[in-house]
């Protein structure tokens, strides 16, 4: 049987004497109370198949498609009934263990699980697994010596049953709090679904809400010149309105709109995404944008969908009702204006937004627009290149370089580009202005600096540096002849740098006398952040020569390493090393008493 879309890297085989199902306990199967009758999106997708993968009512912390840092949210997140790790995570219907993976990014501690009826179901952020696999993952991990693994068992090698638990619902990963990532994936396509298609009981009777609008003056070729805020009103009965009257009168032939909304749910106050924007103008549809699945390949033209420099100056996320030309999502109705509005001097057009989360609640709003007498102008700021959102672009200097390929822009681009001498101590280069942090760039794009006056001895140590606040980001670099090369995915400013200092070891957790402690744990940090495609920090801690599972908290740049059978009564001595990506290491060694 061939394996899954997804799988990658490592092919994990099965631990020498596990075979057939693991025990896991008494499977729970939840009954499901009443529930609100759901929108089907691309289905029909099976209403009774799964239950709920914990006990507890489900509270959700986050929803399909909500709008998250360069991409849409892949799942549901269920909040801890609690506020703390621990809560029962059982599998959702009867399947086998497909995928087990543990890093200290991304979803952490995570299983697939894949289902007879075409599905997989994703359980991200565990704190931990349930015992039998857990026992599996560490001892795959002493055999490889790694805490960072990914295995893949046979299929059927390792079977669960509905309602078996899985794991304990954790913080791992790049979780901000204890929930559980929960998705649901179309096996054969790789494609992630809305898990609320599938008739989950999660009590929403409340409405989006409208927070606010703007609105957009495009070119003919549906690219920003500018925009200006919309205010919207709720009024008392519920209805929304624009703040100063539903006739308004805009200074631009052709125009956009975008939203700020949020949904809400019953007992929970957290803001949610919502599951569907549409907009017509008179009684045809001019814009239509909806979360029943998602393909990973498109998921970063989030940053083409939301307003990205409102975003990166105020933190405002705008859904834009309109597609800008080189943002090719699937989750678009494609319709003749993709959201363009023309407007005329006498002739209103009603525009309606409706706004829709997955149980069919609903909030519209409805004005008419005619175009104003003066038309807005927006001078463009000065700039030193035109780059086409449609074609490869690329600028050679004596000492800088650039090739953006096709697809990289969401839109045609005035770029801007200067270079400024830097004095700075440790700095190799001028400091070049790669258009600015506010315009977002869906692909890698390769830069290239000419250092200035690098000794040969630290040629090896140079990196091509973002220099934003804080800490600077190394973003790797190789060597051409005599420029520094990376490839990177943000606009803004790079200069060369020289890194020779190695990682820094805290003891956070550790004495000589360790007799009555159940763990060591050590701090880790590097001078510099990690960006573009540079290897973050690495490490391996050994007792007496003899590696031990170290777990690697990135939130907290926390190792801790908790005594097991590894680590018997008597003298030890512990050595732990950690490099960063220029191959600077530092060392801690100590003796201690177990």
């Amino acid at each position: 049987m061939s394996r899954n879309w997804y799988k990658i890297g490592l092919c994990g085989l099965v631990a020498a004497g596990i075979a057939g199902a693991f025990a896991f306990g008494k499977p729970e199967t939840i009954p499901v109370p009443p529930h609100n009758e759901k929108v089907t999106g691309g289905g029909p997708y099976p209403k009774d198949y799964f239950q709920r993968p914990v006990a507890e009512d489900l509270l959700l912390s986050g929803t399909f498609g909500e709008l998250r840092p360069d991409h849409f949210h892949t799942g549901i997140d269920i909040k801890s009934s609690t506020g703390a790790v621990g809560q029962s995570v059982m599998a959702a219907a009867d399947g086998f263990v497909d995928r087990i993976k543990v890093t200290p990014s991304g979803y952490g501690n995570v299983i697939y699980l894949k289902h007879p009826n075409g599905y997989t179901t994703l359980y991200g952020h565990l704190d931990r697994f349930a015992p039998e696999i857990q026992q599996y993952v560490r001892e795959q991990q002493y055999k490889r010596q790694r805490f960072e693994i990914e295995l893949q068992p046979a299929d059927g090698q390792i079977k669960v049953k509905k309602g078996q638990e899985i794991g304990k619902m954790g913080n791992s990963g790049s979780s901000s709090g204890p929930h559980l990532h929960f998705e649901i994936r179309n096996t054969a396509t790789g494609k992630v679904i809305n898990p609320l298609l599938f008739n989950f009981p999660v009590p929403d009777k409340v409405a989006p809400e409208l927070r606010d609008m703007k609105v957009y003056f495009l070119n003919a070729q549906r690219m920003v010149q500018g925009s200006k805020p919309l205010p919207v009103v709720r009024l008392k009965d519920g209805t929304y309105h624009l703040k100063g009257g539903d006739t308004i009168r805009i200074g631009g032939w052709q125009v956009g709109f975008g939203v700020k909304t949020y949904d809400r749910m019953n007992n929970s106050r957290n803001d949610n995404g919502v599951y569907s924007i549409s907009l017509t103008t008179d009684t045809q549809l001019a814009y239509k944008w909806e979360m029943d699945e998602l393909d990973f390949d498109e998921n970063r033209y989030l940053n083409a969908h939301i307003d990205y420099p409102c975003r990166q100056r105020f933190g405002a996320w705008f859904h834009r009702c309109f597609v800008l030309p080189g943002d090719h999502l699937a989750n678009y109705t494609h319709t003749e204006t993709q959201g363009a509005v023309a407007l005329y001097l006498e002739k209103p057009v009603k525009v309606t937004l409706k706004v829709m989360d997955a149980y069919n609640n609903t909030s519209t709003l409805t004005f008419w627009a005619l175009r104003g007498e003066a038309i807005e102008t927006f001078p463009a700021p000065p700039y030193q290149y035109d780059m086409a959102y449609d074609t490869d672009n690329r600028i050679e200097r004596e000492d800088f370089s650039l090739f953006m390929p096709k697809g990289a822009l969401y839109e045609s681009l005035h770029f801007q580009y200067e270079t400024t001498p830097d004095p700075s101590f440790g700095v190799y280069s001028a400091t070049y202005r790669v258009h600015d942090d506010q315009t977002p760039a869906h692909k890698y794009f390769d830069i290239s600096l000419k250092p200035i006056n690098i000794p040969p001895t630290l040629r090896d140590k140079a990196v091509i540096a973002y220099c934003g606040d804080g800490r600077p980001d190394n973003c790797g670099a190789t060597w051409k002849g005599e420029m520094l090369t990376t490839r990177v995915r943000n606009f803004g400013n790079y200069c060369i740098m020289i890194d020779t200092t190695p990682p820094a070891i805290i003891p956070v957790v550790f004495d000589k006398d360790m007799r009555r402690k159940s763990t060591m744990s050590f701090r880790i940090r590097d001078n510099f952040a990690v960006g573009g495609q540079a290897n973050g920090l690495s490490f391996r801690g050994t007792v007496d020569g003899q590696w031990i599972l170290f777990v690697y908290d990135r939130k907290r740049d926390r190792l801790t390493y908790t005594f097991d059978e590894h680590v018997g009564p008597g003298e030890h001595q512990l050595r732990l090393v950690v490099q960063d990506d220029r191959g600077n290491t530092g060392v801690f060694e100590r003796p201690f008493i177990r």
